[in-house]
């Protein structure tokens, strides 16, 4: 058998014995019966209680079960209750139709059939159970829908506050990439400007290394006109001289041929010879260094191969070597040095450029890479160079460009 422990049944008899009578049928569904004596009872239990089911006697004095269970329709709170009369001896049909009229849902006549009384409690008991239930998903799902109502504003708050937060990234976006263009296009100037700089500084080797040959050529175009006006213009001599000219313009020539080489820009890395580039470089340059007084060697130069771009690595070189011969010029007054190095460390290639200049001040030490520092009079520099060396072995190829003080001045050193 079932049970229904703690749902609320009110049985109403003014007979004690009869309210007795119906606790012991109804004992095995384990209810809560609540008991009372008339009509007035009933009422006042009813307003404290919400009943699965009503027992209500018909016959009671000072108020009857029909007008008990008029009351109890009559009030919002009650009206819902199922009433089933319990009569002894009302059988007409006019009294059925009375009470239902009153809001009865069902009779049951004395003495009691325990087993239809049983039956017909159980249903209106597992129909009150259902309703409880009914109500108790109810009020969950109403609950739940307050929470998804509430999530679901939080939710368009949260998108509203990432839209702004968008745009406000998207604009900062913007004004970042526009920073970086700008950025880009300042580090292409400089280093423009840097290689206008490096050209003119190999503009003026090649003067240098000009200057001979053409006091040669010279000299050599002087004789000819000589021998020839004394008449001694020998075709020995003649092919002599013209063997001699060739020879030196086919140096000229390859100084200007060096000097393209050097300024055309490398479309892609490429392995070549570090030895290569050492040599090079200090042929342009030897003349003009000699002119002012500083001895530039090439010493413990390994066959080092190197992977990057050849002529803006020889860009590098020379933008050190000018560094450290105006170094010299403005701080020794004896022979100035520099000595270039090219050995290979584990899977990079080390070159290094020491000169005899007396070093870097300390408090500057860590700026001579900045973009248009110099320490130079005004219009002797640009401040570029040594920014721009440090752009193309950093960030163009990879590498590593440093400076350190040694004994007798700075060394400039550059890792690929």
């Amino acid at each position: 058998m079932p049970s229904f422990h703690h749902i609320p049944v009110l049985i109403v008899d003014d007979r004690p014995e009869n309210l007795v009578s119906l606790q012991e049928l109804l004992h095995d569904l384990e209810l809560d019966l609540v008991r009372a004596h008339s009509g007035n009872e009933a009422l006042r239990q009813a307003l404290h209680h919400d009943f699965a089911l009503v027992l209500l006697d018909v016959q009671m004095p000072e108020m009857d079960g029909f007008e008990t269970a008029e009351l109890l329709r009559r009030n919002p709170k009650t009206q819902h209750f199922p009433i089933i009369f319990v009569t002894a001896g009302l059988r007409e049909e006019r009294h059925l139709f009375k009470g239902y009229e009153a809001g009865a849902v069902d009779y049951l006549t004395k003495p009691i059939e325990p087993e239809i009384l049983r039956s017909k409690v159980r249903v209106f008991c597992e129909l009150y159970r259902q309703r409880r239930e009914l109500e108790r998903v109810s009020l969950e799902l109403e609950r739940k829908h307050e929470e998804l109502k509430l999530n679901h504003e939080e939710l368009a708050q949260q998108n509203r506050k990432l839209q702004d937060t968008y745009l406000e990234l998207e604009e900062e976006t913007a004004q970042r990439l526009l920073a970086v263009e700008e950025l880009r296009q300042k580090d292409q100037i400089m280093l423009h400007q840097g290689r206008m700089a490096a050209m003119g500084e190999m503009l003026n080797n090649i003067a240098h290394q000009w200057r001979q040959p053409l006091n040669v050529l010279g000299l050599k175009i002087q004789e000819l006109g000589l021998t020839y006006e004394m008449e001694e213009l020998t075709p020995q001599l003649l092919h002599k001289n013209i063997d001699k000219v060739m020879e030196i313009l086919r140096h000229m020539s390859q100084t200007i041929d060096d000097f393209q080489n050097f300024t055309a820009p490398d479309k892609e890395k490429c392995r070549f010879s570090g030895k290569d580039v050492v040599e090079k470089t200090l042929s342009l340059i030897g003349e003009s260094f000699r002119a002012k007084g500083v001895q530039v060697s090439a010493e413990s130069c390994a066959e080092v191969i190197i992977f990057g771009y050849p002529n803006e690595y020889r860009q590098v070189l020379l933008n050190i070597l000018m560094n450290a011969k105006d170094a010299l010029g403005e701080r020794r007054t004896g022979a100035g040095r520099i000595v270039v190095r090219l050995w290979q460390e584990g899977d990079r290639s080390v070159l290094t450029v020491t000169d005899n200049a007396g070093g870097i001040a300390d408090e500057i030490l860590d700026r001579v890479f900045d973009a248009y520092f110099t320490t130079k009079d005004l219009g002797k520099g640009t401040g570029l160079g040594l920014f721009m060396s440090k752009v193309i072995i950093e960030k163009n190829m990879g590498g590593r460009l440093s400076v350190q003080n040694v004994a007798e001045g700075a060394e400039f050193r550059i890792e690929v």
